[in-house]
């Protein structure tokens, strides 16, 4: 996955900074932090999903394998991994992402890490009792009519919902399709991956597996092959910029995102390295410039730009556009990652001299965040906005 929000929550990683309020002091190293398929449920014994070790099965014990496909709209294969997600009562979850050629298996209810679906080999656990939970889990799963989909940002997913069939413990899904949203221009995935020769891809592939386990070095080496072989591969430079971005080696970052937007202008994912490489050198006018240009682009893909069009706008001193990008942000970030929008906000209302709402701004990171370092202290500032309110209104 060429940098959408998977990048964000699981294998992808970037350097970050985020302001801490009242200060705004700018810190780095945050983690990269957004109707029904075809095929129902078929049962099969293909050769390509792992058979149970034990000859004469106990079928309390057997594990459940799901596998499927995920396609473009219109039958074009994805280019990058994507995530998979479990949903069930509400409630999603991630069981694993495709290959690169969309195809996906993996052990219900076993969430074994995000294996990748051409690794074909499962470890099962040796002890009876956990093979039996994990087991047990997976079937109780499927007896709730729970739902797959796929997740891409700027990208809407059919589902396919999976039932209980007898004692199979192999499900064919089926395929999942992923259709473009309207109103979103850029794109995380890069047109130029599919035009990549197949050496270059080998090595962008690997790239990223080394990148995902903090192995920069590995993965700067194959990204070098991979521009090497193919020098348009737009995807393999922007993951090289993050490579160097983690390095803090902040100049060859800038020039492989440069180059990455060269290759491909809508490509979002160079454009939003770039804002954050501007924030960490506290280039607020840059910074403000590169997010508000992702936010236009894909803001499904990083909601976060709009937090760091926020920071960099205030940092500024333009208070009323650092709201509205805060607001805007407060509103998308659901599970909470930057929780210190809503100290940027209660700094804004003050300055406005709303001080009701500034202490509720206040309330709310206290809600989000009760045991955080500066908890007391914003406890402190909530009670004082609340008096100088109560005085305002006498």
């Amino acid at each position: 996955m060429e940098g959408s929000v998977m990048r964000i929550s699981s294998r992808f990683r970037f350097l970050a900074v985020t302001a801490v309020f009242v200060f705004l002091q700018t810190t780095s190293a945050l983690q990269r932090t957004g109707g029904g398929g075809t095929g129902g449920n078929k049962t099969t014994t293909g050769p390509s999903t792992p058979q149970p070790r034990n000859p004469n099965p106990d079928s309390s014990l057997q594990p459940t394998f799901i596998f499927g496909k995920v396609v473009l709209d219109g039958g074009g294969a994805l280019p990058e991994p994507v995530v998979i997600e479990r949903v069930c009562s509400g409630t999603a979850h991630r069981e694993g992402y495709t290959d690169s050629k969309g195809q996906f298996q993996f052990q219900l209810g076993q969430n074994p890490g995000f294996q990748d679906a051409s690794e074909s080999e499962v470890t099962l656990p040796g002890d009876r009792q956990s093979n039996s939970r994990m087991s047990q889990d997976g079937r109780r799963m499927l007896s709730q009519s729970c739902e797959f989909r796929a997740v891409l940002p700027g990208f809407q997913s059919t589902t396919v919902m999976l039932k209980l069939q007898g004692n199979s413990w192999n499900y064919d899904v089926g395929t999942i399709f992923l259709k473009r949203m309207d109103n979103v221009q850029g794109a995380t995935i890069s047109m130029t991956t599919m035009n990549a020769p197949k050496d270059a891809r080998s090595a962008y592939e690997k790239a990223e597996k080394a990148f995902a386990r903090d192995k920069f070095a590995d993965a700067e080496k194959e990204l070098n092959k991979a521009v090497q072989i193919y020098p348009n591969f737009a995807a393999a430079w922007s993951l090289l910029g993050d490579v160097h971005q983690q390095q803090n080696r902040l100049e060859e970052a800038i020039k492989d995102y440069n180059h990455s937007l060269a290759a491909d202008p809508q490509f979002v994912n160079p454009s939003f390295g770039l804002g954050l490489v501007a924030m960490q050198e506290k280039r607020w006018q840059d910074a403000a410039q590169f997010t508000s240009h992702v936010s236009k682009l894909n803001a499904l893909a990083f909601p976060a730009a709009y937090f760091y069009n926020a920071v960099s706008n205030y940092n500024m001193g333009k208070f009323n556009f650092a709201e509205e990008s805060a607001r805007k942000y407060k509103t998308l970030d659901t599970n909470h990652h930057h929780p210190e929008v809503c100290l940027l906000l209660g700094e804004i209302f003050t300055r406005k001299q709303d001080y009701a709402a500034a202490a509720q701004e206040m309330r709310d990171f206290l809600a989000i965040s009760p045991n955080a370092p500066n908890a007391e202290e914003v406890r402190t500032k909530a009670r004082n906005l609340e008096d100088l309110s109560v005085a305002k209104k006498q």
